[in-house]
């Protein structure tokens, strides 16, 4: 009896049609919500697949560097290096010092030690001062 007036039929179909534009936008909304999700997880295990790999390689680098370095150490050219290298050490720091002493300029240790045994001094004053008191 009541019919409706393309009008109206016009505004259901629209009503309609936003319906099921907002249901679609939630369906589409919640998928890439998912995809998203799943992408971080994946994107998590390879990061820790990579820095497993990573740190299985740094050990086996550092392990053959160690490796390498005993042989190297234990190369009789190597300890002749390291025996003259500290022979000329001794001469240089013995030269340097008895220069110094022919110049009459204290080196490094001799004042050090001049320094101790002014701090052990200024202790002994204050502990006396503090006595005296």
């Amino acid at each position: 009896m009541f019919e409706n007036t393309p009008l109206e039929d016009g505004a259901d179909r629209v009503r309609e049609a936003l319906s099921s534009i907002e249901d679609e936008f939630n369906k589409v909304q919640k998928d890439l919500k998912q995809r998203r999700t799943k992408l971080e997880k994946q994107l998590r295990q390879r990061r820790k697949q990579v820095e497993k790999r990573f740190a299985s390689q740094r050990r086996q680098l550092e392990k053959r560097a160690k490796k390498l370095r005993t042989e190297i150490e234990k190369n009789p050219t190597v300890k002749r290096l390291e025996g003259a290298r500290k022979d000329a050490r001794k001469q240089l720091e013995q030269g340097v010092a008895d220069f110094l002493d022919s110049l009459r300029i204290a080196s490094k240790t001799d004042v050090q030690r001049i320094d101790r045994r002014i701090s052990q001094l200024g202790r002994k004053l204050k502990e006396m001062e503090n006595a005296a008191n």
